[in-house]
């Protein structure tokens, strides 16, 4: 998992004085982001209970690393409950070592002396995750405790009738070339976000946490494309997930090669530009997509020059786009 030694190094960071000193350069930006905005709750936290929770998630939104951390010193031991059934974890740290883990009830428990623990998990997030277009919509599990019926999602109490001051610290530190879209949960609190830090801090006494956090892939059109600047010079907005393309020469056929490239993928290559046309399927998978004409060539008459009529089910939008050895055009499709 990436950054996984760094996060070792913040993860106990509400008892730390200072750990960026003890960072590589490369991490420091992300160091001192994680001190700004959880590490300033290391004094008031100290002296209640607390239960830290911060997800990792890697560069493919496969698996998350998950730093959890609890304190809570009104029991003389405490407790940490997972189905027995659930495989999708593995553990890769404790602080301390369980005193003992049994099976119960349909779920996992490990028992930890007084004061609280602390562990590193990896995950995969496959279940917890839905796609809608480039929206990525990860959800808490919501399934109830067996052990304590009236429990669920993610609980600081095991017990609904446990009397503990505490609150919760959740976070989510997404990786580079993702964007937050929104974020929520069930529960009273309130949300600290600084760049792909989201940070939640529950009200005191609540439990039963539910989160939903969605985001995406950012998607950024290029200014250059194999060494020639881009001129876009329309932005169509459509509802549909697709436009149906029609291509052709509408002046004189002088040879024109063509190639486009839609949102960085090549999908179509080496197309002569004639007047009979060729009709080809756009699919529009972003809420923003972008459509560049190369030039392969510059046929007997530069540019070269490509009419198109764009059919996206409720309109016919018609454009001309051309293209030379010094620049490529484009078009916008921006969807709802």
């Amino acid at each position: 998992m990436r950054l996984l030694s760094s996060f070792l190094l913040l993860f106990c960071m509400i008892n730390a004085t200072s750990v960026s000193g003890q960072s590589s350069p490369g991490n420091e930006a992300i160091v001192k982001v994680f001190e700004k905005v959880l590490k300033a709750k290391r004094d008031q936290w100290a002296k209640s209970n607390y239960n830290s929770v911060i997800f990792v998630p890697d560069a493919e939104i496969k698996q998350t690393v998950i730093f959890h951390q609890f304190k809570a010193t009104s029991f003389d031991s405490v407790g940490f409950y997972r189905p027995s059934q659930d495989k999708s974890g593995k553990f890769l740290y404790f602080f301390p070592v369980p005193l003992d883990t049994t099976y119960t009830d349909g779920e996992m428990q490990m028992h930890f002396p007084n004061g609280g623990y602390s562990f590193i998990e990896e995950r995969s997030l496959s279940k917890n995750l839905t796609f809608r277009g480039d929206t990525i919509i990860y959800k808490t599990d919501s399934a109830k405790s067996v052990k304590y019926p009236g429990t669920y999602g993610l609980r600081i109490m095991p017990d609904k009738d446990s009397k503990i001051n505490a609150r919760l610290s959740y976070a989510w530190y997404l990786p580079e070339g993702y964007e937050y879209i929104s974020y929520k949960s069930n529960r009273k609190g309130y949300w600290q976000r600084e760049d792909n830090l989201i940070h939640f801090v529950g009200d005191f006494e609540e439990n039963n946490f539910l989160f939903e956090i969605r985001f995406r892939k950012k998607h950024e059109q290029p200014a250059i494309l194999l060494g020639r600047t881009i001129n876009y010079t329309k932005t169509i907005p459509v509802t549909a997930d697709h436009i149906d393309l029609f291509i052709n020469d509408a002046q004189t056929e002088d040879g024109d090669i063509i190639s486009l490239n839609l949102n960085g993928e090549w999908i179509v290559r080496g197309l002569e530009v004639t007047k009979a046309g060729a009709k080809i399927r756009v699919p529009l998978i972003h809420k923003k997509n972008y459509l560049i004409m190369h030039a392969e060539n510059l046929g007997s008459i530069p540019p070269n020059t490509a009419s198109m009529k764009l059919n996206d089910g409720t309109k016919v939008h018609e454009i001309t786009l051309n293209s030379d050895a010094g620049k490529s055009e484009g078009i916008l499709f921006v969807r709802p």
